[in-house]
């Protein structure tokens, strides 16, 4: 059961009484709504529009969201392309900084053992011509 309401005084009237009109006010003009789905007219051409297109939008949504899926798939198929490729570049530019202060240090010491050996070359070849003016002479005294 419902609570009970107080009842307020009523307030005086202070305007016109209203005079009633010839025509039914908005609210009998008004259909009364059916709890009826099915019921014919115009509301009912209404409600399978509505529905149609509830239904449209709804599976539009879903298709949407089901390419929003496909895309983010895509994208972390990428990324992750992409970062292999990113670690195995690090990878390569770290071993090139190595080798490449390795080298720096061997250039530094290599100008020394370079004239060592060309030296040594040099008196090679010097002991190699020697060797062919005797073997000449020799062949020539014969």
């Amino acid at each position: 059961s419902k609570p009970y309401k107080k009842h307020k005084p009523k307030k005086q009237q202070t305007q016109a009484p209203k005079v009633s009109s010839p025509e039914p006010s908005l609210e009998h003009r008004l259909p009364s709504p059916s709890n009826d789905p099915l019921s014919g007219g115009k509301d009912s051409l209404k409600l399978k529009e509505l529905m149609d297109l509830c239904t449209h939008l709804s599976n539009k949504l879903l298709k949407l969201e089901s390419e929003v899926i496909d895309i983010k798939s895509t994208y972390k198929e990428r990324i992750e392309k992409f970062e292999g490729r990113v670690d195995r570049l690090e990878e390569e530019n770290r071993v090139l900084k190595e080798l490449h202060s390795v080298h720096s240090k061997v250039d530094t010491a290599a100008p020394v053992v370079e004239k060592e050996k060309s030296f040594k070359q040099g008196k090679i070849i010097a002991d190699i011509d020697e060797d062919v003016e005797i073997n000449l002479e020799e062949a020539q005294a014969k």
